[in-house]
């Protein structure tokens, strides 16, 4: 009997026939290979299925063997969409909201502040009343609420925008009494 380890995926089976192994050796991608290991019932140690002692789980002749089908009948793929809408959950489409701000495509200076003393220079590739698009990805220290400086002449409150992939996008969280805001969206009506 034969033991596989799938390091990629984290599991072990144990008590498995020869054509087991070939059968799930086969379903593997490339980098599932490289990761498992492999032993035989009182081995002492585990051993890489890319090992040639195991090259013949892997040979080309099982692939065949395993993809005949000539004693079967053939097999017909259709798209069911009654079968299909209850196994696969289908994306809800985005809806695009209309922006309620004027964007402005312009390169300024920013720094972020942290309540931590740290700093965060990077610019803009887009800006608005509502937020602001940076160059660089800002760095994992930087959460919850903030302050970015603009073009050395505004201090915003910021927060990150959620759900974003790389985190490179800000939407300011300041009150229309707040004078730095003020400041900053006249300024942008001069862009």
């Amino acid at each position: 009997m034969w033991a596989l380890y799938n390091a990629l995926k984290f599991w072990t089976l144990y008590n498995l026939s020869e054509d087991e192994v070939r059968l799930l050796l086969l379903t593997f991608s490339d980098n599932e290979l490289k990761l498992t290991k492999i032993c035989k019932t009182n081995d002492s140690k585990w051993d890489s299925v890319l090992a040639p002692a195991y090259s013949a789980f892997l040979s080309p002749e099982i692939k065949l063997r395993y993809q005949h089908a000539d004693d079967y009948p053939s097999l017909e793929l259709k798209n069911d969409s009654d079968t299909d809408d209850s196994f696969f959950k289908k994306a809800a489409k985005k809806t695009q909201h209309p922006r309620l701000h004027n964007r402005y495509e312009k390169r300024v200076l920013c720094g972020i502040l942290s309540g931590q003393n740290k700093e965060f220079s990077t610019e803009t590739i887009d800006l608005s009343e509502g937020g602001l698009y940076f160059k660089d990805i800002i760095p994992d220290w930087v959460a919850g609420y903030f302050i970015v400086t603009v073009n050395s002449e505004f201090a915003l409150l910021c927060s990150l925008v959620e759900d974003q992939k790389e985190k490179t996008r800000v939407q300011i969280v300041a009150d229309e009494n707040d004078p730095q805001f003020n400041l900053y969206r006249e300024w942008l009506q001069t862009l």
